[in-house]
């Protein structure tokens, strides 16, 4: 068994964290879908005004320095796009695409089953496909399809677990556009197909 490197132990503890933006989504029946999707569009701006001003201002480079380049990858370092403003945008066409049941479960299988995936994958790294490996995303998503469910009891558990499904596959098999994007809208849109069957 592998140890986590530090590096990823901070990255996963962000991601999962990420998961306030659809339990908060889901715990206010009354908050419109249309303001929580510009807040999330106000958090985008602000995340790419971020990104900009690391790369333009040596103040705001030396910042991101001091507290956030030891976990940030090297395509993060070389001035892309960072996880965390693509994770906001996962959430957000998430939010204006589909209906709020389904928006909220494919944002937790991002949050969630993402870092399950990496963690498991990391650990148990058997069957090593693209970069990425079997054992994690079978595993990641399997058990946050699980915590979903028992936390979030009025979805339908086949719906659930053809977005998991299809999660899985996404963030196994997709790896010229950020999972943080695809996992989302791609779950999001299976599970909204499987929804007006069953």
């Amino acid at each position: 068994m592998n140890l986590l490197p530090r590096q990823e132990v901070f990255r996963k503890t962000l991601h999962i964290s990420a998961s306030f933006i659809p339990i908060s989504y889901s715990m206010i029946p009354s908050l419109d879908d249309r303001i929580f999707a510009f807040f999330l569009f106000l958090l985008i701006g602000i995340g790419i005004a971020l990104e900009y001003a690391r790369e333009r201002y040596k103040r705001v480079n030396i910042f991101f320095s001091r507290f956030f380049n030891f976990m940030m990858r090297n395509e993060e370092l070389s001035g892309e796009l960072t996880g965390a403003t693509w994770l906001l945008l996962g959430c957000f066409f998430s939010v204006i695409l589909f209906p709020k049941e389904i928006s909220v479960i494919s944002m937790l299988l991002l949050t969630v089953g993402d870092t399950f995936a990496a963690i498991i994958g990391i650990l148990f790294p058997y069957g090593k496909y693209k970069g990425k490996t079997i054992s994690g995303s079978l595993g990641g998503f399997t058990l946050a399809g699980l915590i979903i469910f028992y936390f979030v009891g009025n979805i339908n558990p086949i719906v659930l677990i053809v977005g998991s499904i299809f999660a899985m596959l996404t963030e196994l098999l997709i790896s010229s556009i950020n999972d943080n994007i695809t996992i989302p809208i791609i779950s999001g849109l299976a599970m909204f197909s499987v929804g007006q069957i069953f």
